[in-house]
């Protein structure tokens, strides 16, 4: 296996220093995807090359994901909200639909997750602020909320003769 240059040391360096992000969240949709996006800079003491991405279902809003990613390369922590994933390095841990976190260790990298206790049953904009509180993140921006849904219309039988 090729030696990653991230270790544990390292991460947990960058995630204990205080990071700002000063940008607001606007959500973006290209026509053939299912997922709403954002991206923010975390600008920090460091200079690291550190960002957070956000997804958000544009189906189901109750599924959604934060990732702060070093150098556009590493997934250094993640919550999924609702997501899927099964950890194959050091358990079996697996989650159908459930909110997990990943963190990053030196022998699974990005792919180990466990199961949060601070996050279940809070808005996608409450979730996003535990996130940037736990990476020691003071975010200053504006969240703006996801686009409205539309909602398919029942029609009546009347309507249809």
């Amino acid at each position: 296996m090729a030696k990653i240059p991230l270790n544990e040391a390292e991460v947990a360096k960058i995630m204990q220093v205080t990071k700002t992000i000063t940008q607001d969240i606007y959500w973006e949709k290209n026509p053939n995807e299912s997922w709403y996006k954002s991206e923010v800079e975390v600008k920090n003491r460091l200079r690291l090359n550190l960002k957070i991405h956000l997804n958000a279902n544009s189906k189901y809003y109750d599924l959604y994901s934060f990732t702060l990613i070093l150098n556009n390369a590493f997934r250094i922590a993640e919550l999924d909200v609702n997501g899927s994933h099964k950890n194959k390095h050091t358990d079996s841990n697996d989650w159908k639909g459930e909110t997990h976190k990943h963190k990053w260790t030196d022998r699974c990298r990005d792919g180990w997750a466990y199961t949060p206790e601070d996050i279940q049953g809070k808005s996608i904009e409450s979730a996003f602020i535990s996130f940037c509180r736990e990476c020691e993140i003071d975010f200053k921006g504006k969240f703006n909320t996801l686009p409205p849904r539309q909602t398919s219309l029942l029609r009546s039988s009347n309507d249809m003769q």
